[in-house]
């Protein structure tokens, strides 16, 4: 695997975490005649210019952090793409302050009226786009993004948390997921949609199914079952969950759209093998989105967490 190293979900808000979290991303876009733009914004308060930004909100996740700061500060819809740096610094007498940063690829733009947080923005060229903004780590990760390669994400969810097999006497593939576990459901539905994810894959088991319901309705779109990424046959025949997985991954890519499986705990190992990852693992509710580029490879990867 080529690129960034694994980017690990951070705290939410409501813990008592020091240092304090925020989020962003460098959103560029293609103009006919200017090339490449970049989204920057003046803040009144400091009279600079940054990328857009800001303070994770009591149980918000980073990702989700980051398109909801870009929709308030710029009026500009996102999809999040390879992440990028993390920058400290200290925030006067608040204390140390923690950004992470994504890519951002534009979706949609509504003008945005000026407020006292923000007075303007501004779509400029690149170069034009340096010489205007105020604090360097900013040039860099600038920079930093336009060196990346184009990506569609392909996210991997294991199940939010379910019943406990004990307590379950049925067949276990209708083992529902609990209480916990539907709160995890409802928290992917910004962190999916963060990555503007489309397609929907799951097993056919309940547990799977429930926990990208949510999403799917959110979103006005199914999801497409596969009974070979169930426990019952996936954990025994690795073959066909890696043949299922390529044409997954081709799909996705050659569609350019951004898909999300629900698996098990033992049918992961067999999928990440078909990506050619290395091993890891994931608790309930938590997911790994990889990276790729045209030809298949991941370029970077990232994990998160639906924590609830």
């Amino acid at each position: 695997m080529s690129g960034l190293t694994v980017r690990e979900a951070a705290a939410p808000a409501d813990q008592e975490a020091k240092p304090i979290l925020a989020a962003g991303a460098v959103v560029t876009r293609k103009h006919s005649t200017r090339g490449i733009e970049v989204v920057i914004i003046h803040r009144k308060r400091y009279d600079d210019w940054t990328l857009p930004k800001g303070k994770i909100e009591a149980g918000e996740s980073l990702p989700a952090c980051a398109v909801r700061e870009v929709w308030e500060e710029t009026g500009v819809k996102i999809r999040l793409g390879v992440p990028l740096d993390t920058i400290s610094y200290q925030a006067g007498k608040n204390g140390l302050k923690q950004v992470d940063y994504w890519g951002g690829t534009a979706l949609k733009v509504v003008r945005r009226a000026p407020d006292d947080e923000v007075d303007v923005v501004s779509w400029l060229p690149v170069r034009a786009a340096l010489a205007r903004l105020t604090y360097s780590p900013d040039h860099f990760l600038l920079q930093q993004h336009l060196e990346q390669p184009p990506t569609t994400p392909l996210i991997l969810v294991r199940h939010a948390k379910a019943m406990d097999r004990k307590d379950w006497s049925k067949n276990d593939a209708a083992r529902p997921i609990t209480a916990h576990g539907r709160r995890q459901a409802k928290l992917l539905v910004p962190m999916l949609a963060a990555y503007g994810i489309r397609t929907l894959i799951s097993s056919t088991s309940k547990r799977c199914l429930s926990t990208l319901e949510e999403y799917a309705h959110s979103a006005g779109v199914s999801i497409k079952t596969h009974s070979v990424l169930t426990e019952e046959e996936g954990t025994h025949d690795p073959e066909a969950v890696a043949k299922l997985i390529t044409r997954i991954r081709s799909t996705a890519l050659r569609k350019e759209q951004p898909t999300a499986i629900c698996v098990h705990r033992p049918v992961l190992p067999h999928i990440l093998d078909a990506l050619d990852l290395a091993p890891l693992s994931l608790k309930a509710g938590e997911f790994v989105v990889a990276h790729l580029t045209s030809d298949g490879n991941v370029h970077a990867i990232e994990r998160q967490a639906a924590a609830a």
